[in-house]
């Protein structure tokens, strides 16, 4: 498991596209770099971040992903892994968008964890009602 940073950057081709980046060390802020990530797994992280955007996947090798900036950001925010922000750019901060975007992931994320959770507890009644009855 290794920590590092994950970044974004608006791509070059196609120019309606992001570019998700790893770093040991984190990069400079600023336009080019709008959203600056830590994560603790960050294998882990771009697993997360694929799976938000695993349908505007464009190229795995660059990990270019047909997105809007706020978009794929929200994405990257609201990942279930402890993770720390360490740069927000002020246009995208400014963004009304965002802040929706991330609290609808983390609600859709929570409603998923909730359903499995209770599959996993009806399974283990039906275990042990199965476990009580005469053979």
């Amino acid at each position: 498991m290794r920590s590092g940073y994950l970044y974004l950057t608006p791509c070059r081709t196609p120019s309606d596209a992001v570019c998700l980046h790893e770093a040991a060390v984190p990069p400079a802020g600023g336009a080019e770099v709008p959203i600056i990530v830590r994560f603790s797994d960050l294998d882990a992280a771009v697993m997360h971040f694929h799976q938000g955007l695993h349908r505007s996947l464009l190229d795995p090798d660059r990990h270019v992903y047909r997105a809007s900036m706020p978009q794929a950001a929200a994405v990257l925010d609201a990942i279930d892994l402890r993770h720390q922000r360490t740069y927000l750019s002020p246009d995208l901060a400014d963004d009304a968008a965002l802040p929706v975007a991330v609290e609808r992931l983390r609600r859709s994320h929570r409603r998923v964890r909730r359903i499995f959770d209770w599959i996993g507890i009806l399974a283990f009644l039906l275990l042990l009602f199965l476990s009580v009855l005469p053979l």
